[in-house]
């Protein structure tokens, strides 16, 4: 018990961070499933069918489920699905999605619908299919023939949903409503957030990091709505769907291996990844090209090989971020790291499922059928999505945190400690801005303390240290209430720059008046007094006849202050002699 509460409070922050994330996307997608999710009630999954394919050799293959395949281009697909009469409403309509292919539904000799004839080009993309279903049919069945146009089955064939035409709209979001909008959103927080990090990637390392990053998100995320068909919910346009599912794939291919490139610190692996990532990334540029040419371009042959090659490439993406030659600096590169593992072993299993989807049938074991119906992109975005939020915030902590430690440092390093005012370090570095920058118009004030060492022999230090305290703090007070900067520059010394330098006789008397006003407030032992002299810029440059582009330093008007200043005191000494007063 005393182990697990050591390590509660050595991580608290990460503890409450990831339970904070993951709360927030919970009552997120409790929120869209109560409010967003279509009622049970308005539509009806049709898992009852007969599926025959025809081979080209007359031989046919019979299957009582949505679970089929076929061989071959020349493969015929009848599907025959009863409806029972109990079902009958008016303008009901069965809808489902189907890959690639020439689709024609009949009620009887009746053709209700025709799809995948006239398209204005073919390619690998799900077709979204709606068939009217006229109200003598329920009771008897739908036939559908598909003329399938590639070798294989893409993905497994879903069951199809009776609904009425009026929400069939929505056929493609059912189950996933709540996903659905959070997807949506993913796409466009990620894009905006990949044309920002390409802006900053010019000037700093780690914005090509979160380019690739964001990039990964992105592309998984627009295969999926391509994938499961989500993305007929923004365009009825089946070349578009096709675009966003191969062009997401694509862009997969080349994102993970360039950001795995940014994680390992082994030579030959991070050229490994940044060869083919930049290749790869080519490659997705020229498909980019070629599915926006009016013709299109059908990339079927070689489908397999580029579902291949991104198993390759998310394996070694895999393997590098668990193996990446160094020690992990942080919980937010410990998250990141087990988190994109866990997201590249689901895009592994995704790009099985796919390959496994074109053999599976009804005649292959339970859990082989179970294993190509999930949806591993599902999965993987929403982990992708906990995971980058989570390192990013601690990213942003860990950012935080160092900022202010830095400038903590940078304050300590130009503050006096007991006066709590710029040191000599901070002064010389205004000073010399004012040279660099050519500055005039500002006026000079330097001050010394009298009588501190006597202050000290007497009374002690820390009475000393008091009316050091109290002579600061009257300076503040009234260069604060001005325009410049003020500084202790040595141990009894102060010095002060004034904009504009009228106002340096106004800001010299109001320190007198602060001082004297807080030695009535605190009623010390001993004495309170300081000798100051004043410089201006343009006073000075008018003794010196200066011309126009002549140009007189600071520290030239600061020796002039400090000059005054020792005749200031000098006049305080003779009255205080004159006083009898003996230090």
């Amino acid at each position: 018990m005393r182990g697990i509460r050591s390590l509660y409070n050595e991580n608290k922050t990460f503890f409450l961070l990831f339970f904070s994330v993951l709360a927030g996307i919970l009552i997120l997608r409790l929120f869209l499933s109560v409010w967003g999710k279509i009622p049970a009630d308005e539509y009806r999954i049709l898992n009852k069918m007969c599926v025959e394919v025809q081979h080209e050799d007359g031989t046919v293959d019979r299957f009582d489920s949505h679970f089929f395949n076929f061989s071959s281009e020349k493969d015929r697909i009848t599907i025959r699905i009863p409806l029972e009469k109990s079902w009958k409403k008016e303008h009901q309509s069965i809808n489902f999605f189907f890959y690639n292919s020439e689709i024609k539904a009949y009620y009887k000799d009746q053709l209700l619908a025709s799809y995948g004839t006239n398209l204005k080009r073919h390619m690998i993309g799900h077709i979204r299919v709606a068939i009217p279903v006229p109200e003598e049919a329920f009771g008897e069945e739908i036939r559908v023939e598909i003329t399938p146009k590639i070798r294989f089955m893409e993905n497994n064939f879903d069951e199809p949903v009776l609904m009425s035409e009026r929400d069939a709209l929505f056929f493609s979001i059912i189950g996933l409503e709540t996903s659905y909008a959070i997807f949506v959103m993913t796409l466009i927080a990620t894009f905006i957030a990949m044309v920002a990090f390409a802006v900053f990637s010019l000037r700093h390392h780690y914005a090509r990091e979160g380019f690739w990053l964001t990039t990964m998100i992105f592309a998984i995320t627009l295969w999926h709505l391509g994938n499961s068909g989500m993305m007929y919910m923004l365009t009825d346009c089946e070349d578009l769907n096709a675009v966003s599912e191969y062009i997401g794939m694509y862009l997969l291919l080349s994102a993970a291996p360039l950001y795995a490139s940014h994680e390992t610190e082994r030579p030959r692996v991070r050229r490994f990844l940044k060869i083919s990532g930049g290749i790869l990334f080519s490659f997705f540029v020229l498909t980019l090209f070629l599915y926006f040419l009016p013709t299109g371009y059908t990339y079927v042959w070689h489908l397999r090989i580029a579902q291949g090659v991104q198993i390759v490439m998310l394996l070694s993406t895999v393997l590098s971020l668990m193996f990446p030659g160094r020690m992990v600096k942080n919980n937010s590169d410990r998250i990141l790291g087990f988190g994109l593992i866990f997201v590249a072993l689901l895009g592994i299993m995704e790009q099985v499922r796919l390959i496994l989807s074109a053999r599976v049938s009804e005649r292959w074991p339970r859990f082989m059928q179970l294993f190509v119906k999930i949806h591993y992109s599902k999965v993987m975005i929403l982990v992708m999505i906990f995971v980058f939020i989570t390192a990013f915030s601690f990213k942003l902590i860990m950012v935080m945190q160092k900022a202010m430690e830095d400038e903590h440092l940078r304050v300590l390093a130009f503050t006096d400690n007991l006066s709590g005012m710029g040191n000599r370090q901070f002064l010389q570095r205004k000073i010399d801005l004012l040279d660099s920058q050519r500055a005039t118009g500002y006026a000079v004030i330097f001050m010394d303390i009298n009588d501190l060492k006597y202050t000290n022999d007497h009374f002690g230090h820390d009475c000393g240290d008091q009316l050091i305290k109290m002579v600061s703090n009257a300076i503040k007070g009234a260069v604060d209430n001005a325009n410049g900067f003020c500084g202790r520059s040595g141990g009894d010394e102060f010095l002060a720059v004034i904009f504009p330098e009228h106002l340096v006789v106004n800001v010299a008397k109001q320190i007198r008046e602060d001082l004297e006003a807080i030695k009535e407030r605190e009623k010390v032992p001993f004495p309170v007094s300081l000798s100051i002299g004043v410089a201006g810029y343009s006073e000075l440059a008018a003794e010196e006849h200066l011309a126009e582009k002549e140009f007189i330093s600071a520290d030239y008007v600061i020796r002039k202050a400090d000059k005054r200043m020792y005749k200031d005191k000098c006049r305080y000494r003779e009255q205080r002699d004159k006083a009898g007063m003996k230090v």
